[in-house]
């Protein structure tokens, strides 16, 4: 009998030991569940047709990230002046040439934050630090030949390398990255 008790009580214990990992996957799958629930997600600004002093920065970075096509990206750019050239250390976004694309950005994101703007010349903030420095003066668009700010990022050895931007009236730039005479990437940068 006592040999049926040792079995009995070695199988209860074992029994237990299986229980522990089947409470912890319940849990994390649950967890998992809850995480993979979509939430009720915030419709981004629509792309704006025109941007004024009064429209609101973090509604122009939204939409130029989430909803503007390329062709309103291309517009807003064609519409806006070049303004003064940027001092100081600027926030910036890039997605590719194309629609909104979240995967892309938020890669980009991940490496490349902004533009630390000098007097002439600037460094790219890069992966928490600065790196990768242009020089800064205003010049022909490759797009239309309109005055914009270009970035030449010739000082680093990348002579066929530039950007363009020109300021929106609410103070966010947006322009391009070009290889060549190819728009890469388009991009905005802001206070």
């Amino acid at each position: 009998m006592s040999g049926e008790l040792e079995d009995k009580n070695r199988f209860e214990a074992h029994t237990e030991d299986m229980r522990t990992p089947k409470i912890v996957l319940a849990v994390i799958a649950a967890a998992g569940l809850v995480v993979a629930v979509p939430t009720q997600a915030h419709a981004a600004p629509k792309c704006p047709t025109t941007v004024t002093a009064s429209t609101s920065k973090a509604a122009t970075v939204s939409a130029l990230r989430n909803s503007c096509s390329q062709a309103g990206i291309d517009r807003l750019f064609r519409t806006a002046d070049a303004g003064a050239i940027p001092k100081g250390v600027y926030h910036g976004q890039t997605r590719p040439i194309g629609g909104p694309n979240d995967a892309a950005s938020d890669a980009a994101s991940a490496i490349w934050s902004g533009k630390h703007f000098y007097n002439g010349w600037l460094n790219n903030r890069v992966l928490g630090g600065e790196a990768l420095s242009a020089n800064v003066y205003y010049g022909p668009s490759t797009v239309d030949g309109k005055r914009v700010v270009r970035i030449d990022y010739a000082r680093s050895g990348l002579g066929f390398a530039h950007d363009e931007l020109r300021r929106l009236p609410n103070g966010v730039y947006v322009g391009y990255g070009f290889l060549g005479a190819d728009k890469g990437v388009s991009f905005w940068v802001w206070k």
